[in-house]
C-alpha cells in the first residue's frame, strides 16, 4: 500500500489535463463535488459516481459495483471520521483516463488508518462460516468489499485530509 499525496490539482467538471508524475501528461475526464456527511448523502454521491462513468464502457455490474464501493467508502467516511454527525464535508473526486477510473472519497475528522485499509484482505474467504460466524465482528466489510471489486484502495493524505482512493482498470473493458 502506498500512502501518496495528491498533486494532480484536479477540482472541477470536464476535461482537465493530469500529470502522470513521469513528466508526461493525458487528457482527463473529472469532476468533483462536495457531499454533507449525511449517511444519507452516500445513495446521492455513490449514483453521482455511477453517472459520471456513463460512456466509461463499463457493463452494468461493473456500473453497480462502482456505485457501491463508492457507497461503502462514503458510509466509512461518515461513521469514522464524523461520528455520524451531520455539518462535515466529504468530498467526491472522480477521474477517469483511457486506462483507468480513479475515485477520491476525501474526509477530514478521525482519517483512516492507511496501514489498515492496506492490511485488509480483500473477498471473504478468510472469514468464519457457520455457527462461528455469529462470533465473529460485523464491521470491516467495506473495505474488503472495495477490494473486492476494484483494482486497487490506498489511503492517500495530506496531513489534514486522506481520501480513500479506489482505482479501477478500464482497458479489459474497452478491448
Amino acid at each position: 500500500m502506498k500512502n501518496r499525496r495528491r498533486d494532480d490539482g484536479v477540482v472541477g467538471a470536464g476535461e482537465a489535463t493530469v500529470s502522470d508524475r513521469s513528466g508526461g501528461s493525458e487528457p482527463v475526464k473529472a469532476d468533483a463535488r462536495v457531499f454533507d456527511s449525511r449517511l444519507e448523502a452516500a445513495h446521492e454521491a455513490a449514483s453521482y459516481v455511477r453517472a459520471f462513468c456513463d460512456g466509461l464502457g463499463l457493463g452494468e455490474v461493473e456500473l453497480s459495483q462502482v456505485e457501491l464501493c463508492v457507497y461503502e467508502a462514503f458510509v466509512n467516511a461518515v461513521e469514522h471520521a464524523y461520528h455520524k454527525q451531520p455539518g462535515h464535508e466529504v468530498r467526491v473526486v472522480t477521474e477517469a483516463d483511457a486506462g483507468s477510473l480513479r475515485v477520491r472519497v476525501c474526509q477530514r475528522g478521525v482519517l483512516p488508518d492507511a496501514a489498515l485499509v492496506a492490511s485488509t484482505p480483500a473477498g471473504f474467504d478468510d472469514l468464519p462460516s457457520g455457527l462461528d460466524a455469529l462470533d465473529f465482528e460485523l464491521r470491516g466489510r467495506g473495505i474488503r468489499i472495495i477490494k473486492s471489486i476494484m483494482s486497487d484502495c490506498e489511503v492517500e493524505s495530506d496531513g489534514d485530509t486522506a481520501c480513500l482512493l479506489m482505482t479501477k482498470s478500464l482497458a479489459a473493458q474497452r478491448s
